[in-house]
């Protein structure tokens, strides 16, 4: 297994008491009775949720300069990179994807030159400020047009033989591939993934040692589904039994259960064929091990929810933690729903926190949308 170490770790964890005592004071929802009645004040609150925990996982803490999710996962990219002696890296994602903006600032630092293939998606500042800081750490922007959910799924899905074969110097129609290596889009195939092996063990030792007791629940984010099955198969390794809460925050076809068990065995098999054991040997995913909440998402991807603001808004006041819009904010709000439930009252929940604020106002220094490819202008103000 080829690796480039990036990241610091293991990241903390801590316990969100701020958030439990908030939460311990949130009223329940107020329906009437069968009788028309307003219930009391705060009568529907769970009253367990006293004894319910919350920890969270800090991966915005795992690198530097820009510590997220991220970065475990170009570990292995970029490690495999070197290996096949590439010159070059090749991703996609949309416009304010932080994928294709950490793929450029680490495949800066690693010397390599970063090609980022990115679709639209509705314009904001954030967005303008991720092309600038890209185009500012020297990476070459392609537009390639609209590139609906469905569509992410089938790059995702991608045989990484494929792609092997694309960038194989041997290949006669690699063209201008040679020497191109291929990340999928958000790094979700079983290489990306095995940084989320290796956190689920970290997270193992640190409840061996005593920093924190094993959870029931380890909520991620759910976008392409690589977090969520690299992490259960490192838990599971770990001995840990906890089951994997994926808060859906993109379009339904894109996080299913079947996706993430079949991204699971492949996990599971790449690995047995790395230790070079019989794959029986080691856990086996099972479609028990994952739960994904559906009600988050809203109206799709990067459409903040009245849930989600409110989530940001207490996670920063209670806990410090700072939760973007597009996936954390959407998870956040699944932790906080799902602990208040009769399933998940009295439990232990670890959030896995995986956005890390950036500022990408220092990383775009000095950049000017004029200077970007002209595809790209008509995201930008142009009357300004």
């Amino acid at each position: 297994m080829c690796f480039v170490p990036l990241g610091t770790y293991p990241v903390p964890v801590e316990r969100l008491a701020g958030i439990e005592r908030a939460l311990r004071m949130w009223e329940g929802p107020q329906r009437r009775d069968h009788r028309g009645r307003q219930p009391r004040r705060g009568a529907e609150a769970p009253p367990t949720f006293g004894a319910t925990e919350l920890w969270a996982k800090r991966d915005d803490f795992s690198g530097e300069p820009w510590g997220m999710s991220k970065v475990r996962k170009l570990e292995h990219y970029f490690g495999d990179a070197r290996a096949s002696a590439a010159q070059r890296v090749l991703t996609f994602g949309p416009l304010g994807s932080n994928h294709a903006l950490a793929t450029a600032l680490y495949g800066k630092q690693l010397g390599f030159e970063v090609h980022l293939q990115l679709w639209p998606e509705p314009p904001s500042e954030r967005v303008r400020q991720t092309l600038l800081a890209e185009h500012a750490l020297g990476a070459k922007l392609f537009l390639t047009g609209t590139l609906d959910e469905r569509a992410l799924v089938e790059l995702a899905d991608a045989n990484v033989a494929q792609a092997s074969s694309l960038r194989s110097e041997s290949n006669p129609q690699a063209g201008s591939l040679r020497h191109t290596y291929i990340i999928p889009p958000a790094g979700t195939d079983p290489i990306g993934a095995m940084g989320y092996v290796e956190a689920g063990l970290e997270l193992g030792e640190q409840a061996a040692r005593g920093e924190l007791p094993a959870p029931d629940f380890v909520h991620v984010a759910g976008g392409t589904g690589g977090v969520a099955a690299g992490l259960l198969i490192g838990l599971r390794l770990a001995g840990l039994s906890a089951r994997i809460v994926a808060i859906r925050c993109v379009a339904p076809e894109v996080l299913t259960e079947m996706r993430l068990v079949f991204l699971a065995r492949r996990i599971h098999q790449r690995l047995a064929q790395l230790a070079g054991v019989d794959a029986a040997s080691l856990p086996q995913p099972q479609p028990d091990d994952f739960l994904i909440l559906h009600a988050h998402a809203g109206a799709g991807y990067g459409q903040p929810t009245p849930d989600s603001e409110r989530a940001r808004e207490l996670f920063a006041a209670e806990s410090g933690l700072v939760l973007d819009p597009i996936y954390t904010a959407k998870a956040g709000a699944g932790v906080l729903s799902f602990a208040a439930s009769e399933a998940g009252a009295g439990k232990r929940h670890l959030f896995w926190h995986t956005y890390a604020h950036c500022d990408l106002g220092g990383l775009a220094a000095g950049a000017r949308w004029q200077n970007l490819p002209a595809m790209f202008h008509p995201f930008f103000n142009l009357s300004q």
